[in-house]
């Protein structure tokens, strides 16, 4: 088979041109013994249990010890919306086990390597759950999972139209890559890797993937390279026949008919090129679209079979949301002290929690404040970009039903100085004394009845209790060195402080 430059050097850009900065997935390839046991005789497992099966998720934001480089509430989201539209066909929607909890931990947050993310998911797990976490660098891949673990998903691979997330979760509920076996055996800058038969079968290490943490032996498999004719698809790569063969284990772009750019050919010398609407393939978030039926068999197979403490207490609350926030303060076209605004809105009945977003873009390309709160008020700060119109806005969500209507947009105008306005702006909840704290007391002036939670850098609540109006001293004597977030709430609005023990 001959190839002009001109032939080669376009099949090397179409692959080369997808390449990203960070690696797309982390995962090791892997197919565990369930998943092996399970296609010997998928008739024998309840693939269906339910008509709708409700999956529980754990989320968890990862940032720096300072809150640096944490994902905006606005795009976790528009992540969360994603991931139950690319499961939607497979009839399984996430819903929250718990609320968002947050992590200020500078290590985890920029780890660089999957151990270290696994001893931030041993720290912060939950049961029964799916716990994810979002990371500004997650050992520089776009996402991973660890079967013995949980998911992390970087910062940057996540959002609307992405489905990182998905392929993650697909990996936890015992997918594997469509092109298992290629990873890390072939240079996909290198044509000369495709214009030859492929070999009939490759070795894979999976050391740090196998059902439980293995730190001190290198673990080798070997899987069979799938055949284009499907005569061994049982039991080579996947494993499953609806998948057809792919061995490509780097980014690509499709083509118009949503197949790869370079043709490649299987040991027998059959060739053909990749299907890139496989949401666990590495064509581009473009490209994908779906899971397989076989593939959605297993994942519901391996929820019921392996899981089956995910799927207790799943049942969807019969109460919904009812009616969209409507902005009660600050006034629309008002001016506002840009260091403290306060926002408010109509609550809206069965409403569990809202998500806030301010631009001064009305169409909301972008966020200048985003936040996510289970009362119907909160705090946001405008030091930059001010004297302009901004837009705000309140969206309601539960833990089972997150694609509820905006309310009305909201504006108004921040700026360096209080003026004078029929508005009235809420008394700040609370001023504490030093955030530096020395003789292991917090000193809080509470402006009226509160209740006080400190989380650790960890995300782990480890001080409650109840304030007065006045003066309070908060012991904090018994907590290690270290950032902490201090918030009260007075069952109405919130206030958060950073506060350092040295």
């Amino acid at each position: 088979m001959k190839y002009s430059l001109v032939v080669v050097l376009l099949l090397v850009t179409g692959l080369l041109s997808a390449q990203e900065a960070l690696h797309p997935c982390g995962t090791a390839p892997v197919k565990s013994p369930w998943l092996t046991k399970y296609q010997s005789n998928p008739s024998g497992y309840d693939t269906k249990h339910a008509d709708l099966l409700y999956v529980p998720i754990a989320i968890n934001i990862v940032a720096g010890d300072q809150g640096q480089s944490m994902i905006n509430e606005a795009k976790l989201y528009a992540s969360i919306l994603q991931l139950n539209e690319d499961f939607e066909a497979s009839d399984m929607q996430f819903f929250l086990r718990k609320p968002v909890d947050y992590i200020l931990n500078t290590e985890w947050a920029n780890h660089q390597d999957v151990l270290t993310g696994a001893d931030m998911m041993f720290a912060n797990n939950i049961d029964d759950a799916i716990n994810c976490y979002f990371c500004p660098v997650a050992a520089n891949n776009c996402g991973y999972n660890l079967p013995y673990a949980g998911v992390a998903v970087a910062n940057n691979c996540s959002g609307e139209d992405d489905h990182t997330w998905a392929h993650e979760i697909g990996h936890n509920l015992s997918l594997p890559h469509p092109f298992l076996g290629w990873e890390g055996n072939v240079d996909c800058g290198n044509l000369r890797d495709w214009l030859t038969p492929a070999q009939t079968s490759n070795t894979y290490d999976y050391t740090f993937f196998q059902d439980t943490l293995i730190r001190d032996t290198l673990i080798i498999d070997t899987a069979l390279v799938e055949l284009v004719d499907g005569s061994n698809c049982l039991i080579a790569a996947d494993g499953f026949c609806d998948t057809p063969p792919d061995y490509l284990p780097c980014r690509w772009t499709c083509n118009g008919d949503g197949t790869s750019p370079v043709t490649q050919i299987d040991p027998s010398g059959a060739s053909f090129n990749s299907d890139g609407s496989l949401i666990m393939s590495y064509s581009l978030d473009v490209c994908q679209a779906r899971f397989s039926d076989d593939q959605i068999g297993a994942m519901r197979a391996n929820l019921v079979d392996e899981k089956p403490g995910h799927l207790t207490n799943t049942d969807r609350p019969d109460d919904i949301v009812e009616g969209s926030p409507t902005p009660i303060t600050p006034v629309d076209g008002v001016e506002v002290n840009a260091a403290e605004v306060y926002l408010e809105w109509e609550p809206v009945p069965n409403a569990m929690f809202y998500l806030v977003e301010a631009s001064f873009r009305e169409a909301f390309t972008s966020y200048q404040f985003d936040t996510i709160v289970s009362g119907t008020s909160c705090f946001a700060s405008f030091n930059r970009l001010l004297d302009r119109t901004y837009y705000w806005r309140v969206r309601p969500f539960t833990t089972h039903q997150f694609d509820y209507e905006y309310g009305p947009l909201g504006t108004f105008t921040p700026t360096e100085i209080s003026v004078d306005t029929d508005e009235t702006i809420a008394d700040p909840l609370m001023s504490i004394g030093q955030t530096i704290i020395t003789g292991g007391r917090l000193s809080v002036a509470a402006t009226r009845d509160l209740d006080i939670m400190i989380v650790s850098s960890s995300g782990h609540a480890v001080h409650k209790s109840s304030l007065r109006p006045g003066h309070n001293a908060v012991p904090l004597d018994h907590l290690p060195s270290g950032v902490y977030i201090a918030t009260a709430t007075d069952g109405r609005s919130q206030q958060s402080s950073k506060i350092v023990i040295p």
